[in-house]
């Protein structure tokens, strides 16, 4: 039996993840779980908790960058390899997650601002 080496797994960073956005050649795939995503997301992300994952449920998208986010980046890793192992393709990593967004100055959304609403 040979031993393949292991592949990698691509990561972007935000700059290059909100450019696929804006320009639709990618899609972003939060895998953090629902509170955390209604707390906070990134515009036009769509949420796919990690513990629903199943690759084999998982919608043929083709003709678009897979960009998988979490927290930091430890979920969407593993999200990544599980729909790799099975055969998908054009997956990437948001290189330290929502956190590694929001430090680019690029914008979230969610319940944490209507939180800091103060009108009246």
């Amino acid at each position: 039996m040979q031993n393949s080496a292991p592949s990698l797994l691509p990561e972007i960073d935000a700059i290059t993840a909100n450019k696929w956005m804006v320009e639709r050649t990618g899609v972003m795939l939060d895998v953090r779980e629902a509170a955390e995503f209604d707390f906070e997301n990134i515009p036009g992300s769509v949420l796919l908790p990690l513990s629903f994952l199943d690759p084999n449920n998982f919608p043929a998208i083709e003709g678009v960058k897979i960009i998988v986010l979490c927290a930091i980046g430890k979920r969407a890793l593993a999200a990544q390899k599980q729909l790799q192992d099975s055969g998908f393709n054009n997956l990437y990593t948001l290189s330290g997650g929502i956190d590694a967004w929001k430090k680019a100055g690029l914008q979230t959304q969610g319940g944490k601002f209507e939180a800091l609403d103060y009108t009246i």
